[in-house]
């Protein structure tokens, strides 16, 4: 007897609901780009319990007849397309025909439908795939679809999803980039029974820009609207005071689709390479226009991937509009980079790789390659940075030879985030001994060394009898702030973290998604030592910050730690060690800060007792050496 069998419908249609439905917010995603398929001018989004126990979507579009409405579950069938040469002349969000069975498939859903101009219209049931009823309805044109207890009969889906509130939040997200990219709708998001989203749909992008994130935010962006060869590019490019933790917002849109793209992320690093802190990373809404026979969408069932004919000219396209918009804004000023520092080989990684990030190696900084000789003195050693998925890149730092390479995993926040015992403190200890040993150079000798001045008002040069050093202020205090917050945390692991109150609480606007985050991270963020309250219309009242912040802005400082925390870090001790690394690198002392002859010595004798003074809690070197008889070969004093 033959094993290979064919599946019955209800088997076929709950794996393919797998693909399509993979949470609440892919169903909220699924019905409205239906209904903005259906021209629909204003959209309401009604949730319960984070949405698995009801979603209900209200449209104001061209509505169904029965016909239509009882086709409209069965699978593969849809409006969008007739051949599969349409699909590289798409102009709707839906094509593929999977969206509602699959919604059907996962869920009990009932649809009501009417088309304008006609008395009655269609209302049509649903229960785990299977039809329950059809009969007539009255109500106004356009479409409702109300989904309940979504995935109650696959438990195995069921299982993964996380917290109402969690679910909420994306919902909330989606909701807000939608609406962003579709200003001439009005957006409504209802969550358990409070309104929490709601755009006017002017078909004003700025208002659309101002209703999810705020007037500060808005006027904080720069306008970006150009032609590059078949590319059109729109919408908004943040300035530097803006820059955000993490790429939660950097927004992307193909053709008016929401997507996920690294060519587009990497021209965006690049445009902003010389503006930004490592670490920070551009708040930018794109919206780019492709002719739609020149991109494949039909990569993956929720259309996020798309394949570009050529990676490079979308590359060239997003890198110069957003790097001629940042340079002609009179508020922007884009450092000039030195020749005298660069890559030791001219290869990027885009040259082998077009989605990967041209600026990747474009972090090593070594000597002018004009020199071969001098740059034998200098090696490099991996570091990790996390991307906003919690990937880890490669990248790679210097570090001049005789330096001590000892990196403890739970000090850098941005890689692992492990928490930090008594052991590795002693094993990472007993390591950087051993290397100092074996390469003839204690931290401790600076002391003794002499301060020559600073470079560049960020450098501190000190000399040696066998060479000079160069210690990066900014880096050096970071690290050395970083180390204190941790000793006071483990010594006060169980008592509240002393803040300080402001004299004049803050007003700070969130997005949304923000908010309703706030909200379920509130315990997380007292504990770290904010005290805040959270009103209506989405603003948040900081009353009392960490008393470490230093010169920090109090808002800043709550949303650095907002953008940590939504990094999903799993538990409350890696939560803290994020946050501190943040907390230290936005205190520190920063580069063109002057800094006296005292000052420099108490900083060189508070980096000496640590147990790695080498690396700032981000990876970054700390010091580098320029060995006196590798000067004097280039000076050919000595063969």
């Amino acid at each position: 007897m033959g094993r290979i069998h064919q599946l019955d419908d209800i088997t076929a249609n709950g794996i393919a609901a797998g693909e399509v439905v993979e949470r609440p917010s892919s169903v909220v995603k699924e019905l409205i780009e239906n209904a903005m398929d259906a021209g629909a001018t204003t959209i309401t989004v009604e949730i319960d319990g984070g949405g698995v126990s009801r979603i209900r979507v209200t449209d104001d579009g061209s509505g169904m007849d029965e016909q239509d409405a009882r086709m409209a579950f069965q699978c593969h069938t849809t409006s969008k397309l007739n051949t599969l040469e349409d699909l590289f002349d798409l102009h709707t969000m839906g094509f593929r025909g999977e969206a509602l069975s699959s919604i059907a498939a996962a869920s009990k859903v009932r649809m009501r439908t009417c088309q304008p101009g006609f008395e009655h219209g269609t209302q049509i049931e649903m229960e785990a795939g299977r039809l329950i009823g059809v009969t007539k309805s009255n109500g106004a044109p356009g479409t409702q679809i109300e989904v309940r207890d979504l995935f109650f009969n696959l438990p195995a889906r069921y299982k993964f999803l996380k917290k109402d509130q969690t679910e909420a939040q994306y919902i909330s997200q989606l909701m807000e980039r939608l609406a962003l990219v579709r200003p001439d709708i009005s957006f409504r998001l209802i969550q358990d029974g409070k309104e929490s989203l709601h755009t006017p749909g002017n078909n004003d992008d700025l208002s659309a820009l101002y209703s999810v994130y705020g007037k500060k935010t808005a006027d904080q962006c720069i306008r970006i609207d150009t032609e590059i060869g078949a590319i059109k590019i729109v919408g908004f490019v943040g300035k530097s005071e803006i820059a955000r933790g993490t790429r939660n917002d950097q927004i992307f849109f193909l053709n008016e689709r929401l997507i996920r793209s690294k060519t587009i992320s990497a021209a965006v690093d690049e445009a902003y390479r010389t503006m930004l802190m490592k670490g920070k990373f551009a708040f930018i809404i794109l919206s780019i226009f492709v002719p739609p026979s020149q991109v494949d969408i039909n990569v993956h069932p929720q259309k996020a991937e798309v394949r570009f004919w050529s990676d490079k000219e979308v590359f060239h396209a997003v890198f110069h509009a957003v790097h001629n918009a940042l340079s002609t804004d009179s508020h922007v000023i884009i450092p000039d980079t030195s020749a005298l520092f660069r890559t030791s080989s001219p290869q990027s990684a885009s040259s082998t790789n077009p989605t990967a990030n041209p600026n990747e190696n474009d972090n090593i900084h070594m000597v002018s390659s004009d020199s071969p000789d001098l740059t034998r003195v200098t090696e490099t050693i991996p570091a990790q940075e996390e991307n906003k998925n919690g990937n880890r890149t490669e990248i790679r730092y210097p570090v001049q030879e005789k330096i001590p390479l000892s990196v403890s995993d739970h000090r850098d926040a941005s890689e692992k985030g492990e928490r930090e015992t008594e052991g590795e403190l002693s094993k990472i200890a007993e390591q950087t001994r051993l290397q100092e040993r074996r390469q003839g150079f204690s931290i401790q000798s600076l002391l003794q060394s002499r301060i020559i001045g600073t470079a560049f008002a960020t450098y501190i040069l000190l000399e040696l009898d066998d060479g000079i050093f160069l210690l990066d202020q900014h880096a050096a205090h970071e690290k050395v702030l970083f180390e204190q917050l941790m000793k006071k945390y483990r010594e006060r692991r169980e008592l509240p973290i002393v803040r300080k109150s402001l004299l004049s609480p803050e007003l700070l606007t969130l997005t949304s998604s923000e908010y309703l985050f706030a909200q379920e991270k509130h315990s997380q963020l007292e504990k770290l030592g904010f005290v805040f309250d959270l009103i209506a219309g989405r603003d948040c009242i900081i009353r009392e910050i960490p008393d470490v912040s230093q010169n920090m802005s109090p808002a800043g400082y709550f949303q650095s730690a907002l953008d940590d925390l939504r990094s999903e870090v799993p538990t409350s001790d890696e939560e803290m060690i994020r946050v501190f690394a943040t907390t230290a690198c936005k205190a520190a002392v920063k580069g063109h800060d002057r800094l006296a002859r005292p000052e420099i010595e108490g900083l060189l004798k508070d980096l000496s007792l640590l147990n790695d003074p080498y690396h700032c809690p981000h990876g970054r070197p700390i010091i580098i050496r320029l060995g006196r008889k590798d000067l004097e070969k280039e000076f050919k004093r000595v063969l």
